[in-house]
């Protein structure tokens, strides 16, 4: 069963138009879970092979940083392009590629499948909420 509650609405895009000052605009967070005001990951998905946009980085960067806690990571997601066009991309099937923590960026040494890397986190972190 999908946590998508109306995939019609999914398809529309917020146009960030009007809400710009030249090249500042607007910002997303693809996927954020947080734990008992304790564990904040912070989740960009792109597609295979493309960056971060340095805008949208530093502002990853600096949410991270400045967690209540060193229990903080921004984890970039890649997804392969064998999704066809008209089907959604399940989260469970993109890989870790990269990960933020204490002010630096890691690039992993293979993918991770992303509910791997997850419940690393919440074994190595102590928290049973955070284990899928």
């Amino acid at each position: 069963m999908s946590l998508i509650r109306n995939s019609k609405e999914v398809v529309r895009a917020i146009d960030f138009t009007g809400v710009q000052n030249g090249v500042i605009h607007p910002s997303d967070i693809d996927a954020v879970l947080e734990f008992d005001n304790d564990i904040l990951i912070l989740i960009e998905v792109k597609k295979r092979g493309n960056k971060i946009p340095i805008g949208q980085k530093l502002l990853l960067e600096r949410i991270c940083s400045s967690w209540r806690t060193k229990r903080s990571v921004v984890l970039k997601v890649e997804y392969d392009d064998t999704y066809p066009q008209d089907q959604n991309i399940p989260l469970d099937g993109c890989y870790v590629t990269a990960y933020y923590h204490r002010y630096k960026w890691v690039n992993t040494k293979e993918p991770y499948s992303l509910k791997n890397f997850l419940n690393y986190l919440g074994d190595r972190w102590n928290n049973k909420k955070c284990r899928f």
